[in-house]
């Protein structure tokens, strides 16, 4: 692994920018593939069966959309706050300010153009001010996060964990629909679940330096993150019964396909599998399948 990291380090300083690599590293630093998570702004239509009503569906892309550029933003800012720290994980030095490939100037661009993005989707979806206010509070948290708290133990995972919650909260705040209780506490937890899982894989990748890599790595044990994970694990599964037990639609099957789904994503976690949560779902077959089924066979019941 010492090896890989100092490697990545020398293919930053050798090999030349073409302009290919260059759109690559642009097209890599605002991430689109993380854009997935802003589905979580359509949950609150979603389980609410009102999926079929193209107004709440136009709101809700609306605030989908602006969430993926306040996301990217959120991206080019945190990549280059952290490009030295980057350098001494094996993956994350390959990013494109880790590895050199883009300057400040190019960060700068990027971030340019996806503000104007933001203002003139602003400008023609006309979002409602509760929902304008959550973006905002997203991108504050997003910066407060990069620049203050990443490196407060515990914290600094709470904080990753409420970028989910403020996705879904969004979702109804532009669509009117009332959150469950239940669906809200259900969010928290597997949000809880994924961020710990996350600093667990780093810990496992990274090793001996992960604290170079990330400074409140170095509190954390294998051992505490292991507790934490199976309690929170835990936890998460009795909220989301209770909320198919308080829903209407007869949500209770349900239970099995989450119940193995959180079981696996926590087995891949054991091997260093689980610090992208998006990137381990799609890789792992039975995750995809699991994730896939989960999905239908909710929409079976509401919608069926």
């Amino acid at each position: 692994m010492y090896q890989e990291i100092q490697e990545c380090k020398a293919d930053s300083l050798s090999l030349p920018v073409g302009v290919g690599r260059r759109l690559s590293a642009y097209l890599a630093l605002i991430r689109p593939y993380q854009w997935i998570k802003n589905l979580l702004v359509f949950a609150p239509v979603y389980f609410a069966g009102r999926l079929a009503d193209p107004c709440l569906i136009k709101e809700a892309i609306g605030a989908g959309f602006l969430f993926c550029i306040a996301a990217s933003i959120g991206y080019v800012i945190n990549d280059w706050r952290d490009r030295k720290e980057d350098r001494n994980h094996p993956e994350k030095c390959k990013r494109p300010f880790a590895s050199g490939v883009l300057k400040k100037l190019d960060g700068f661009l990027i971030g340019v153009i996806l503000l104007a993005l933001f203002f003139i989707t602003l400008f023609f979806f006309k979002p409602t001010n509760g929902l304008i206010i959550c973006i905002l509070a997203y991108l504050l948290v997003s910066l407060s996060y990069s620049f203050f708290f990443k490196n407060i133990v515990l914290l600094e995972i709470f904080i990753v964990s409420s970028f989910f919650l403020i996705r879904v909260i969004a979702g109804g705040l532009a669509t009117g629909i009332h959150i469950s209780n239940w669906l809200f506490s259900t969010v928290f937890f597997l949000a809880l679940l994924i961020t710990i899982a996350k600093r667990k894989s780093e810990i496992l990748v990274v090793g001996l330096s992960s604290k170079a890599h990330r400074e409140s790595l170095g509190h954390y044990s294998i051992e505490f993150l292991n507790l934490f994970l199976w309690s929170v694990a835990g936890v998460s599964l009795v909220t989301y019964a209770l909320y198919t037990v308080e829903n209407d639609h007869n949500l209770v099957l349900s239970i099995m396909p989450a119940t193995y789904g959180i079981v696996r994503f926590l087995y891949v976690t054991d091997s260093g599998k689980g610090g992208d949560p998006i990137l381990t779902t799609i890789r792992d077959p039975h995750l995809l399948v699991c994730t896939i089924g989960f999905l239908l066979f909710i929409c079976y019941k509401i919608y069926g």
